[in-house]
């Protein structure tokens, strides 16, 4: 391990996300280290049928909102984190911030882009589960299976094209067949 290596703070990566030359970047920090997020269609356009199923459900029962892969959530001094998808209660979310939410989402969704590892977006679902995200779903669209990663179970849940994911207590009564997002 380098000896001179320094974590960035929460305020220098809002300095450099400020930057003009990273006004078209998305950018997370990571344990302290900026990491791009690249852009790539198939995980948009089903993280756009998740957004929507959840979106749906939130017209009938208000109690949350939703962001894309442009929405942050601070987790702590060295971890924002922008998920593809993420839901967050309003009772959790508190006041509509300005930038990111100063808090973690209730729901993380993941989806495995060609240039994302599995290990590292495993290790991505920890790190949500550590600062108090409840539900994490992984998407992996070339296996067309969802990992679901939760606070209240320590075995990660396997749900295949044929199966149904559901909100558990931070989204009540939502269901989402899995074949309804590999639509494209």
């Amino acid at each position: 391990m380098d000896i001179h290596h320094r974590t960035i703070t929460l305020e220098e990566y809002h300095a450099i996300c400020d930057l003009p030359e990273n006004a078209d970047k998305i950018l997370e920090l990571i344990d302290g280290e900026i990491v791009e997020k690249m852009p790539s269609y198939e995980p948009s356009n089903i993280a756009g049928w998740i957004v929507t199923y959840i979106n749906m459900h939130l017209l009938v029962y208000p109690i949350g909102s939703t962001t894309t892969s442009d929405g942050g959530y601070v987790l702590s001094e060295d971890r924002v984190l922008i998920p593809d998808v993420g839901y967050i209660s309003n009772e959790h979310r508190g006041d509509k911030p300005k930038r990111e939410v100063l808090a973690p989402p209730d729901l993380a969704v993941e989806i495995k882009s060609p240039t994302d590892s599995k290990r590292a977006m495993r290790r991505k679902a920890e790190k949500y589960l550590e600062n108090g995200t409840q539900i994490v779903w992984l998407v992996f669209p070339d296996e067309q299976e969802i990992e679901v990663y939760s606070l209240t179970d320590e075995d990660v849940r396997t749900v295949g094209i044929d199966g149904v994911l559901d909100g558990g207590d931070i989204l009540p009564g939502f269901t989402l067949p899995v074949a309804n997002i590999f639509r494209d």
